[in-house]
């Protein structure tokens, strides 16, 4: 650990942990964590309290220590998560729920504090998508744009731009209030609603707020009852000439498990695309990331960057701050053969992922079954869960559209793929041998 900066370290562990969880498993769970102290080879990691530590520990205590012991080339150290006791209520079973207003509350825990406009580079591919969302964060439920529907690939700068709106509430404070969500969370909600019988918690979720940001609409696709009960919330909100902001993976008109009269309502306002990046746009996001990382980096190795990562705006921020974190660590500059060496590794990798047949394959070897039966017909379940596996892996770590995924797999529907992505889900957290499997794929993907 001598020449380690532990805390260093620890950001370092976050930057790789983001890369092999999902992005809401990320941020509910363990974007807020910092670390605290070192006592000989444990390191002490604290959350916000300590429900979130004990469920830290339980689900990702061991990816996280093989990552700190990786980077650190010492296999003798262990993470210890600490955390104030939980208090009572929702919050001891779940990430407490965003709440409303432009002040210091507890939905600033879904609010990355760089999303903001000021940090937000435009150009040709997302001018009118960033023009749409600094409009109506300025002038709430306007005609021409509520709502505002903002679609694209991953990576592209759809939630960076849902924030900002929220951020430029917060920071104006004129009494504005807002609600930020995800899709997931909304349906999750309705879902308790249903078992406990009681819907006033789903209602309240869109009660007294003047803007509605909610985040991965696509979602909402198959979830009939949660559709229902939206749809009315929308037009409440709509009536009353509350801003309606949301994003999705696809335009209103490809989202096929949702019913007309909820896209048509998609449709009302204004609907805005964000296509991956220009080489010029990117070259001036590089700039943006190494002036707030406060690094000494050539035009040259800026260069090399922007020509290797042409379609993710997320590739682009996580090469920049882990090879600051590298340069921090060990000392060294950043040159053209410590870029080369990331672009290698991290590209190299993510272009292997982005692949659904190296996807398919190592499932297939895990599962000691051919390709072919996972791409095939046959739904026995030794052959099914793993083909649902395949699908799920392939959605989490490739752009690939669920229409695509689908005819990869011999033609199956997107329902279809969306249903298997959804079961396995369910099976992760009941069946922990099945999660254990599924992490191995992962890991070998990543070190390919």
């Amino acid at each position: 650990m001598d020449t380690f900066d532990p805390s260093e370290l620890w950001s370092l562990c976050l930057q790789e942990a983001e890369k092999n969880l999902e992005r809401t498993e990320f941020e509910s769970w363990l974007r807020n964590s910092s670390y605290e102290d070192i006592n000989g080879t444990r390191m002490v990691i604290r959350f916000r309290n300590s429900f979130v530590a004990g469920h830290v520990k339980s689900r990702f205590g061991t990816m996280l220590e093989e990552i700190i012991c990786e980077l650190s080339g010492r296999n003798d150290l262990a993470l210890q998560f600490v955390g104030d006791p939980a208090k009572p209520g929702p919050s001891t079973s779940e990430p407490a729920a965003p709440s409303t207003g432009n002040s210091s509350s507890p939905d600033s825990m879904y609010l990355r504090s760089n999303y903001t406009f000021d940090h937000f580079v435009v150009g040709p591919n997302n001018q009118l998508a960033h023009a749409g969302a600094l409009a109506v964060s300025s002038d709430a439920g306007t005609t021409t744009y509520n709502p505002l529907f903002i679609y694209g690939g991953v990576g592209l700068g759809k939630t960076h731009l849902i924030q900002a709106i929220a951020h430029k509430l917060r920071s104006e404070g004129d009494g504005s209030s807002f609600r930020y969500l995800s899709t997931e969370y909304v349906v999750g909600t309705f879902i308790k609603c249903v078992l406990q019988k009681d819907y006033s918690k789903f209602r309240k979720l869109f009660q007294g707020i003047d803007y509605l940001l909610m985040d991965d609409i696509q979602f909402l696709e198959g979830k009939v009852e949660t559709q229902e009960a939206f749809f009315h919330r929308f037009n409440e909100l709509h009536q009353q000439g509350k801003q309606i902001v949301l994003t999705s993976d696809r335009p209103p008109h490809e989202l096929k498990d949702l019913p007309e009269r909820l896209i048509s309502r998609f449709q009302w306002g204004l609907v805005a695309d964000i296509k991956p990046p220009e080489y010029e746009t990117r070259l001036a996001i590089l700039m943006l990331l190494v002036r707030d990382e406060e690094l000494d980096v050539s035009q040259e190795v800026l260069d090399f960057i922007a020509s290797s990562i042409r379609k993710n705006v997320r590739q682009l921020s996580g090469v920049i701050h882990r090879l600051a974190a590298i340069s921090r660590l060990t000392g060294c500059s950043i040159d053209m053969n410590m870029a080369q060496k990331e672009i290698k590794s991290t590209l190299g990798t993510i272009s292997r992922r982005l692949t659904p047949g190296s996807i398919t394959s190592a499932v297939a070897e895990v599962f000691e079954i051919s390709p072919a039966q996972l791409k095939g017909k046959q739904r026995k379940r030794s052959i099914l869960v793993p083909r649902q596996v395949a699908i799920s892996l392939i959605r989490e770590l490739t752009s690939m559209s669920l229409k695509d995924i689908g005819s990869f797999f011999s033609g199956r529907d997107h329902s279809t793929v969306l249903n298997s992505i959804e079961r396995i889900q369910e099976l992760r957290e009941t069946d922990p041998e099945l999660d254990r499997r599924i992490e191995e794929i992962k890991r070998k993907l990543v070190s390919i």
